[in-house]
């Protein structure tokens, strides 16, 4: 009987990672140009869907996502900007800051500062507001990590900015 208990739990739990992953799937793109194995598996965005994301102004919003770079990598800037209309927007406090801090390692999160080594998986991890004099708008926010002008990572996600919640 407690086999029973023991694998019924166990079958609980998977079936609830299951259907987390299967509805937390941030629809993604490479960017031009470039192409990250796995990429829309590496990248979360919250709150997203599988249709887009909806940026609700007021709140924030949160950018979780994988890499593992080919080189060592020296400095690493956030390069984050919406495209709107076709003309790139900076994202303030965001676009040119380090993202060494936000970095750790994946295998066990501890913290990894810069320099990062090469073929170590690494999570990037940052949340960032979305401003209520922001726009109500679609766009596209493309999302890029640099070590000077080379992407060690590169992403762009469809969303729309939306009114801020009535009280």
């Amino acid at each position: 009987m407690k086999n029973i208990y023991c694998i019924s739990t166990v079958l609980i739990a998977v079936s609830i990672c299951l259907v987390w992953s299967a509805t937390n799937v941030t629809p993604s793109e490479q960017c031009e140009g470039q192409n990250f194995e796995g990429l829309r598996e590496r990248i979360q965005v919250i709150p997203c869907t599988k249709k887009g994301c909806r940026l609700r102004k007021g709140t924030n919003t949160t950018v979780i996502f994988k890499f593992k770079p080919k080189h060592e990598v020296t400095t690493l800037i956030n390069d984050v900007y919406a495209i709107v209309a076709g003309l790139p927007l900076p994202f303030l406090g965001v676009t040119g800051v380090s993202a060494c801090p936000q970095v750790t390692r994946s295998s066990d999160g501890s913290p990894a500062p810069c320099p990062l080594a090469a073929g170590e998986e690494y999570t990037y991890s940052n949340v960032f507001p979305i401003e209520s004099f922001y726009p109500n708008v679609d766009l596209r926010v493309h999302w890029a990590l640099l070590d000077g002008k080379k992407n060690v990572i590169c992403f762009e996600v469809p969303a729309v900015i939306t009114p801020a919640k009535k009280h």
